[in-house]
């Protein structure tokens, strides 16, 4: 059961950014060293899940690892000494019943759920001085005093505002946090802008108008056959999955417990196949299910897949594009934005954990140095934090840090061996890339069809050695509006530089580089992000800027902020194709990079998130009480997607007798 929405951005692709004051030329990467504490936001506003201040220079920590030895011990079987261990201070002990490691919304989502229908009392603890991780917002005042409110991650949602519900709205109907939602119908299209062959068109929601409009102009009838037919074909893969709750999914063997409440739609998932309903779209991109042949339907749904996982269509979730290709074009589909941007989802969340008298904390500045077990390696214990303060988990801890740090997470010998199957580990062990750098360019590479992760493999290597996709690249602009027409704007933009077909070469194409732009221009329905007079734009390349170009270059080099202006002007380009003097209006111009992300979200080499392939089916290990959750865990990318596996997480640290009882209290109030 998953729904993944178009980001148009993300993504739990967490978007982070570096700030240049326009009129200052104040460049954010000079920050203080890591040990000093920041009292006001820095420029780039990167959440770490595992950082403990923004300016935090290194980024990844190296676990202590066996040389040699092994481990017999099994998690939650043995009995042991279960005496904590104290911190460097006297006192410097917490006791929770539930740790969560990351405020990102999949950590935010399990602590509101623990806490409001568990009655636990929760700690989450995030490194940076904001919570919601990739999707969190932030003020900035511009040198003339005005102060403006920006999204720093995703732009396009759906299914918040009217049943059916995706998971995120799910979370927040079932923990009582209330978030008013704008709707809007489409969001416009540009291709080769600003050239002799620019075309403008329009995607708008609901049934029959995209294909009576886009595909009758630019693909013809075997288009419209092969889009009605692939919708057909994929429609078994939605109706089942909308019908199971957010509320009803849980990691590991017990998961189809509480999914026996839906007994018909379970039945139509397990007929369908692991291969289909957890698999990539391959199969209806390419056969044998179905193949699309028509060459502008084929680039549509790589562009509209690219936007969700930064892959191409058939690398994309099969579940997640059967969703958007029902969703978009339903009776009633409309976009969604939260009023006041999407910081008010993050504010209703951390209400959600912080609800109550079970005295729940979401703690920022608070650094995750370790996951901690026993002294034999046979229990989760808690956390440390890089302070020396110790986190005493009674019930359990969740991890909402990118699954890449897993390793380094944990520092008992005995637990690293228990996670790596009783082997020590591969020195060598890294991660895929999806972008590929050779004398050609940088281009998505295609995958091995035997080249996932397979069960066999211990979770270690799975994390270790996930695909990463690519990167992002953020352009945040204050400008002034003075003779502007909104009403002859529109809300969201996605900007095709060379085309929805790219150059024509087999390396480029709607997922080719920095080819997709989306401009988001919330103040056209939402006049609260920017005082009177004032607009805010947000542009970015949402999983289409390799790493590779950036990896050698240091923050703070001439050659680094060469670069960044460099490659900031194709975002520029996109923003002046919808207000050609944007330059000369612009307050406020705030860049962000790859590095960005990688040195403030601890995001390695800046990663949007997992590939499809290597998605992890879910958020179990061999510890019962540690669970995983984000967005490279199944189903993956995207604000939904992170909320259905935080729910997942947090639903697996209590008996299925007392989720099952929780449905049935959430169903008595028509909440599910």
């Amino acid at each position: 059961a998953t729904t993944i929405l178009p980001r148009a951005d993300n993504a739990e692709a967490s978007h982070t950014l570096e700030a240049i004051n326009v009129e200052a030329s104040t460049v954010i990467d000079e920050i203080p060293s890591e040990d000093k504490t920041i009292e006001s936001p820095p420029a780039e506003l990167a959440m770490s899940s595992t950082g403990e201040d923004a300016p935090a220079v290194e980024t990844e920590t190296t676990a202590t690892k066996p040389e040699t030895g092994a481990s017999d011990a099994t998690p939650e079987k043995k009995q042991e000494n279960t005496e904590p261990v104290k911190g460097s201070n006297d006192g410097e002990i917490e006791e929770v019943d539930i740790a969560i490691v990351g405020a990102g919304i999949g950590g935010l989502c399990a602590g509101a759920i623990l806490n409001t229908l568990y009655g636990k009392k929760v700690g989450i603890y995030e490194s940076h001085y904001l919570a919601g991780g990739c999707a969190h917002a932030f003020d900035r005042t511009a040198d003339n005093g005005q102060t403006f409110t920006f999204d720093s991650g995703p732009t396009i949602v759906l299914g918040c505002s009217a049943p059916p519900y995706n998971p995120l709205r799910q979370v927040l109907n079932a923990v009582g946090q209330e978030v008013d939602w704008i709707r809007y119908e489409g969001w416009g299209m540009i291709e080769n802008p600003k050239e002799e062959n620019e075309v403008r068109w329009k995607v708008e929601l609901g049934p029959d108008i995209f294909e009576e409009g886009p595909i009758a102009q630019f693909g013809g009838e075997n288009a419209l056959k092969e889009f009605n037919d692939l919708r057909k074909k994929t429609k078994a893969l939605v109706g089942s999955a909308v019908k199971i709750p957010a509320m009803a999914m849980r990691a590991g063997q017990s998961a189809l417990i509480p999914l026996l409440r839906y007994m018909p739609a379970l039945i139509d998932l397990i007929k369908q196949g692991e291969e289909l309903t957890q698999g990539t779209f391959a199969p209806y991109m390419d056969g044998p299910l179905y193949k699309v042949t028509d060459p502008w339907l084929r680039n549509w749904l790589d562009a509209l897949a690219f936007s969700l996982s930064g892959l191409p269509a058939s690398r994309t979730s099969a579940a997640a594009m059967a969703y958007v290709l029902f969703d978009m074009h339903r009776e009633g589909a409309a976009l969604d934005y939260p009023q006041g941007g999407l910081g008010k989802v993050i504010d209703a969340l951390v209400r959600g954990v912080e609800q109550g008298d079970n005295g729940s904390k979401v703690n920022l500045r608070s650094h995750v140095e370790s996951i901690d077990t026993s002294l034999s390696g046979g229990s989760i214990q808690g956390l440390t934090l890089r302070n020396g303060k110790k986190i005493l988990a009674k019930d359990g801890v969740i991890c909402n840090a990118p699954i890449w740090a897993l390793n380094d997470l944990i520092k008992n010998e005995r637990a690293r061996l228990t996670l790596n199957n009783g082997i020590f580990d591969k020195k060598d062990r890294k991660p895929r890339q999806s972008w590929v750098t050779d004398a050609t360019g940088s281009y998505i590479g295609n995958r091995d069809s035997e080249s996932g992760n397979s069960v066999e493999e211990s979770l270690f290597a799975k994390c270790d050695t996930a695909e990463m996709t690519g990167s992002f690249l953020h352009l945040h602009l204050a400008i002034k509006a003075d003779g502007l027409n909104l009403d002859d704007l529109e809300a969201h933009y996605t900007v095709m530089d060379r085309g929805l077909s790219g150059d024509g070469s087999e390396m480029d194409g709607p997922c080719g580089l920095l080819n997709m732009i989306a401009v988001s221009n919330p103040c056209k329905i939402d006049k609260t992000l920017a005082p009177p007079g004032y607009i805010v734009l947000h542009a970015y390349g949402a999983g289409n800027e390799p790493y590779e170009l950036w990896k050698d270059l240091k923050p703070n080099s001439p050659e680094y902020k060469q670069l960044k202006e460099e490659r900031a002007a194709g975002l520029w380009k996109a923003v002046e194709s919808i207000i050609p003097d944007a330059r000369e209006r612009a307050v406020l111009e705030l860049i962000g990079s790859p590095k960005t992300h990688e040195r403030f979200l601890r995001r390695p080499m800046g990663t949007y998130g997992s590939a499809t392939e290597d998605y992890l089916k879910d958020g179990s290990t061999p510890y019962e009480k540690l669970l995983l959750a984000g967005d490279s865990i199944f189903p993956g990318i995207g604000v939904p997607a992170v909320a259905l596996s935080g729910a997942s997480a947090a639903n697996s640290l209590v008996s299925p007798l007392r989720q099952w009882r929780c449905l049935d209290d959430l169903k008595k109030k028509n909440l599910i």
